[in-house]
């Protein structure tokens, strides 16, 4: 029964607009004090990592865990080469700790754990020292890191190039290859930008997972007023020991307010997996072509393989899009 209200929801569940709208986050805007932004940072973290009621069964970064945990485990080569997980655009850390402590948790052999690492263009230092005291596994960039234009720090093994000059020049990379990560921040990049991320992607790592917990479809727009509604219901009880938190949430309702408002927008700048594919296509310089195998459906475009998953998070209305990008291994002959 349940199987068949989803299903009938999500046959209803249409795409709106029919393109994409880039707008900004309402919670960027210069107008709003930075202890206000802090606060809606916290909120954010709260959403990836705190189960609501009745409406999710586990928190979304759980479900993110499992994901992301299933496909580095599902790389044929996870078992004999190492392998680091870098996420693009940490804020204050997010679903990352979850998602290290799930992936890490299931390993056969402990002693081949695979690294994490938070980065950002704007590193959040301490927010993630306290992580990384809860896990050895778990480190960070403390520079600034552009997603288009990545230090050595956080680039593959494979990338190409002169690796002895730039070993020369005082750079190399950490020696892994390179999954990267973009949990819920892939939205905020323009076009023009977003392109030049996926080419940076493309040429200096191995695999790489986009994570959207919401989508340009009309059930995710009524999902973000669920969301506000259970949160502002909520917060007493997470920020029961941050005043200021629970000032701007109850006595004046700006984090509220904000949190519905960048949600809203946040809808409206999700791609779909075609638009993606759009991008995968003009970064690639290859048209995507359909494989069928495996039980699903994928897209190759030169040597990088693409498929989408979608999974519901927030009964009956959000889902979590996952796109996933994996390039080909090269044998020696």
């Amino acid at each position: 029964m349940t199987s068949a209200i989803h299903q009938l929801l999500d046959r209803m569940n249409f795409t709106l607009p029919r393109r994409r709208w880039h707008l900004y986050d309402f919670g960027n805007l210069s107008i709003v004090p930075p202890f206000v932004k802090h606060d809606q940072q916290d909120a954010l973290t709260a959403r990836w990592t705190k189960a609501f009621p009745i409406f999710q069964s586990q928190s979304l970064g759980e479900l993110a865990g499992y994901v992301v945990s299933d496909t580095l485990h599902q790389l044929p080569d996870i078992d004999s080469t190492k392998w680091t997980v870098v996420d693009f655009g940490s804020g204050r850390g997010g679903p990352v700790p979850i998602i290290e402590t799930l992936t890490n948790h299931g390993r056969v052999d402990p002693q081949r754990a695979i690294e994490f690492r938070l980065s950002d263009i704007k590193p959040g230092l301490d927010a993630w020292m306290k992580h990384a005291s809860q896990s050895q596994h778990l480190s960070f960039v403390p520079q600034s890191v552009d997603a288009a234009n990545p230090g050595f720090s956080v680039i593959s093994e494979t990338t190409a190039g002169d690796k002895e000059a730039a070993l020369r020049s005082g750079f190399s990379s950490n020696g892994s290859k390179i999954f990267r990560l973009y949990c819920e921040v892939f939205h905020q990049f323009d076009d023009t930008t977003a392109l030049k991320v996926i080419e940076s992607t493309f040429q200096t790592s191995d695999a790489f997972a986009i994570i959207d917990t919401r989508e340009r479809r009309i059930m995710s727009f009524l999902a973000v007023l669920v969301e506000t509604a259970v949160t502002l219901l909520c917060a007493l009880f997470w920020f029961w020991d941050d005043p200021t938190h629970l000032a701007f949430t109850y006595l004046v309702p700006l984090l509220p307010v904000i949190q519905y408002l960048d949600g809203i927008v946040g809808c409206l700048r999700r791609r779909s997996f075609e638009e993606m594919l759009r991008l995968f296509e003009a970064a690639t310089g290859h048209k995507a072509e359909l494989r069928k195998g495996g039980g699903r459906l994928s897209y190759v475009c030169g040597e990088w393989t693409f498929h989408q998953e979608r999974h519901l998070h927030t009964w009956p209305l959000g889902y979590m899009s996952v796109v996933i990008g994996t390039k080909t291994i090269k044998t020696s002959d």
